[in-house]
């Protein structure tokens, strides 16, 4: 069952069909043919219009259908009324992929119209790509599908866009003379084939190294960050999106009919994924130069060399804004320079080499640099002189950077020695920019991309975490709350929830009138603090609803009469349920913190880290992740905003107990994403200090959606954990339990690999050697859990050792999936690989794959008889290959 060459059909196809074809001037499909057969399209071409016998020399047919050979790809330019009926011929023919081509602009944007005719396409099997799309480019096989009439030389570039006019600016822009594309397509509204599908074709292409996207809607957020992420292990991601404003946000949201989302989330979503964000045509253009230079840098490090301090200055600016770091440079390379110039005078990074530099000492600049591994990459600066002829000084660098794996960018001080620059160095390894500023920037994209490859690798979590909560009380306070309609939840049911959850709260005594609250702060022992507790109020200090620091009886009492006084002016409407009186917590190292989440229009739960209390109100420097959080992403979110600094040493203070606040970060985490009625949860605020962490003040608001979460977790944008039954196992001789694989298990994932045999390592795993690369451990161990299941079996008397592993991974855009099963030598034969699998077909099942698909090395006969044994079905007749026989499983 190959399905390898999804898409490839529509992308890369053999034979065209434009129907609606013409030579009428003016003409949507004059254009598109003009277009097609001019290229020299490697392929067939088959003009469709019962107007016309011919058109130009080419016959034209009356039908599709009255084509006697194979169509891969029929694109529509026709009136938006007689789409429907020829997709009924388009599928009569066999052909699958239809590209809408615009038409009627003020229908084919109808969300009704658009339903009615993708319900028909599916109907019939068809795909459709658009409407509004203006076109496919694959210039390798001379296909030019698309309103553009010149077609860009052939490359390894892939440019994908939502909008046609950001395509056609790409195409018209001067400076995409020199990159070569492998294919570019405009998505149009995407009311059927998406940009995840389009991306996981793009990531599996083997002509395309580097995937450019211009992205203004996200239909499904969740396929799309799968989508993204995959392919971001092999290849760069530039995504170009606008939406910082409100209005550009409305607009976006008008233009795809979905919500646009917070920009800041959809950049935490990005950086997630490990894809690179630019916002305009010059930054896009830009990345696109720097990563077809096909080098990464090893770290964050860079060196500047500049024929005139000026301009050293302001790549160094550059550096400290794109938080680039500039290379301390060793006492070797310095020495080096020393000698260039013959003269005492220090040389530090950037390296000024004087206006009078001529070619040579620009060369053995680069070459002092090339070899000190304090830096990663060089910018190398050049204004137009009398002693540095442009010529000479691309060849100098060019000489230079031939022997180095290091980035070198390049930035030339005018429009015309820039492209100048471009044309001399276009077969070297080198990036020509026109400015220091942009020069550094591209480099902290390369340098983001770069580690954002290295990053699962270096933050492995060491053991798992436990987070051990009264699920039983959660639920029933949820519960209560919804049943009653009460949306928000008051500070004693927040706090108790809070207490159930494992976080240490500020607790205290609900009272009617300011006499009791004389008795209760008795009974807590002053100081203390009054809250008004009252429905329709959730920021009690907007009312005038809290007093802080009481120290005595006569306080507690004007305290509270001022409290019932300013919340009977400001808040008239507000229903009082009674003042809470809490102990005033001191804590003379603590520091106030934030934790927040609130769930996006378009990204679902969203979870925010920052300054709490007054200086929360002062310094706004929230940073947000998407739920559910990793450890590790916990720890990297309390390290961005402005506060963390606060967290360490500070001023005498002891550092904060940052392990405290990651779990509390986890724990909240886990609630949201177990319980998907929660519509927002603050905490604030919380009191850190190297003890650990109390929430002083704290609101939870929820909403009428169900207590618990859907088989697929679908209110979150990220896929959680998959949840598998922890009971043990009853096997032979023994017992097991199963669990989802983690991050933390990458030490335990290698040594089970290493204990295997040769035999069980080539039979289970097709491979000759078990001593796997360490990104191929990480890889297995944080999966996407969108896509992919794997199953681990351990041994409950050594349950940090893994004994066997199922997993199976669905194939981007479908409902199959292939899978595959492997248990260690001394635990086979005891109904270990059984167990697994029927775990593992329960878990497709709620995934909702239709197909499970295995490949089984000929001779395996243990594992021949487990799949007939479970009702998979043998294609043994259809293999093509003599190696393997392909097993099936209709779900």
């Amino acid at each position: 069952m190959d399905i390898s060459n999804r898409l490839h059909s529509a992308l890369a196809p053999e034979t065209v069909a434009i129907i609606g074809a013409s030579d009428r001037e003016n003409s949507r499909g004059t254009t598109l043919w003009k277009n097609l057969i001019q290229s020299n399209f490697k392929g067939r071409v088959y003009p469709v219009n019962p107007k016309y016998r011919y058109i130009g020399d080419f016959q034209c047919y009356p039908s599709i259908k009255s084509i006697e050979d194979k169509i891969d790809l029929a694109i529509l330019a026709v009136p938006s009324k007689t789409i429907e009926r020829l997709l009924e011929d388009i599928a009569s023919h066999g052909t699958r992929w239809v590209v809408l081509a615009p038409s009627d602009p003020s229908v084919t944007s109808n969300p009704s119209w658009q339903a009615s005719i993708v319900n028909k396409a599916r109907s019939l099997g068809l795909r459709l790509i658009g409407t509004d799309c203006l076109g496919i480019m694959r210039p390798s096989i001379g296909l030019n599908a698309s309103y553009w009439s010149d077609l860009p030389q052939a490359g390894n570039v892939a440019f994908a866009s939502q909008s046609g006019v950001i395509g056609t600016s790409l195409l018209a822009s001067q400076r995409i003379r020199d990159i070569g594309f492998s294919t570019l397509v405009n998505t149009g509204d995407e009311i059927d084939v998406s940009m995840s599908e389009i991306i996981d074709y793009l990531a599996q292409d083997k002509q395309t190294n580097v995937i450019v996207l211009h992205v203004e809607g996200i239909r499904n957020p969740r396929e799309f960050f799968s989508a993204v992420r995959e392919a971001c292990k092999h290849k760069p991601v530039i995504v170009l999106r606008g939406g910082k404003s409100l209005q550009a946000s409305q607009l976006l949201a008008t233009r795809m009919g979905v919500p646009a989302g917070d920009d800041n989330i959809f950049n935490a979503l990005l950086e997630r994924a490990g894809a690179i964000r630019v916002y305009g045509l010059e930054e896009m253009l830009s990345a696109i130069e720097i990563f077809c230079q096909h080098r990464l840098p090893r770290g964050n490090r860079i060196g500047i060399i500049s024929n005139g301090s000026g301009f050293g200055v302001l790549a160094a600016d550059a550096a400290s804004g794109c938080d680039v770091k500039i290379a301390t440079l060793s006492r070797q390379t310095t020495e080096k320079l020393h000698q260039i110039f013959d003269n005492p005078l220090p040389m530090t990074n950037p390296v000024d080499l004087w206006a009078d530099a001529d070619p040579r000492r620009i060369k053995l600049a680069v070459d002092a640099l090339n070899k000190d591994e304090n830096v990663d990459a060089i910018v190398v600066v050049t204004a137009p002189t009398f002693a540095a002829p442009l010529e000479r000084v691309c060849d100098a660098i060019a000489y230079a950077t031939d022997a180095s794996f290091k980035p070198i960018i390049t930035a030339w001080i005018g429009e015309s020695q820039t492209i100048a620059a471009k044309a001399r160095l276009k077969n070297h390894p080198i990036t020509v920019l026109k400015s220091p500023e942009t020069a550094v920037k591209a480099f902290s994209w390369m340098a983001h991309f770069a580690q954002s490859k290295r990053y699962l690798a270096g933050t492995i979590a060491n053991g798992n975490v436990t987070l051990p909560a009264d699920d039983s009380a959660i639920r029933q306070i949820l519960e209560e709350n919804q049943q009653k309609e009460n949306f928000t939840l008051n500070e004693i049911q927040t706090k108790r929830l809070l207490a159930c959850l494992g976080l240490t709260t500020a607790s205290g005594i609900l009272v009617k009138s300011p006499v009791e609250a004389i008795d209760a702060a008795k009974t807590l022992g002053f100081p203390v603090v009054i809250k008004a507790i009252a429905k329709g109020v959730v920021h009690k200090s907007n009312v005038g609803g809290v007093c802080l620091d009481l120290r005595d009886e006569n306080e507690v009492i004007q305290a509270s009469r001022q409290i019932l006084k300013d919340l009977e002016l400001k808040a008239p409407y507000a229903q009082l349920e009674g003042l809470f009186v809490q102990r005033y917590i001191r804590q003379p190292n603590g520091r106030e913190v934030k934790i927040s989440v609130h769930t996006d229009s378009r990204f679902g739960p969203v979870i925010s880290f920052g300054a709490g209390g007054h200086m929360g109100d002062i310094y706004h420097d929230e940073v947000c992740e998407l739920l559910p959080l990793t450890e590790p992403l916990a720890q990297k979110l309390i390290e961005k905003p402005t506060v963390s600094a606060f967290l360490e040493n500070f001023r005498g203070l002891p550092p904060a107990n940052k392990e405290a606040l990651v779990q509390i970060l986890m724990r909240v985490s886990k609630l949201v994403t177990d319980y998907p009625l929660i519509r927002n949860l603050t905490i604030d605020p919380l009191l850190i200090d190297d003890g650990g962490c109390i929430a002083l003040d704290a609101h939870i608001g929820i909403s009428p959606n169900k207590l618990d979460k859907d088989s697929l977790a679908s209110h979150l944008t990220l896929a959680p954990e998959t949840w598998i039954d922890p009971s043990w196992r009853e096997i032979k001789g023994g017992f097991v339990t199963l669990r989802s694989i983690r991050a933390q298990d990458y030490d335990a994932l290698r040594n089970f690999l290493m204990r295997l045999s040769p035999q069980t390592t080539y039979l289970r795993l097709h491979i000759s050697s078990n001593e796997l690369a360490r990104e191929k451990i990480v890889e297995l161990t944080n999966i996407d859990y969108n896509r992919e299941v794997a199953i681990i079996a351990c041994d409950p008397e050594e349950p940090e050792s893994i004994r066997a592993v199922s997993r199976f991974k669905r194939m981007p855009g479908t409902s199959f999936a292939e899978f595959g099963v492997v248990v260690e030598d001394s635990w086979q034969r005891r109904g270990l690989a059984s167990l697994l699998m029927k775990e593992l077909i329960e878990q497709a099942k709620r995934m909702h794959i239709s197909i499970l698909i295995g490949y089984v090395l000929r001779g395996n006969d243990a594992m021949y008889a487990l799949m007939q044994s479970l009702g998979f079905v043998c294609h043994d007749d259809e293999t093509l290959d003599d190696t393997f026989v392909t097993f099936t499983l209709n779900l």
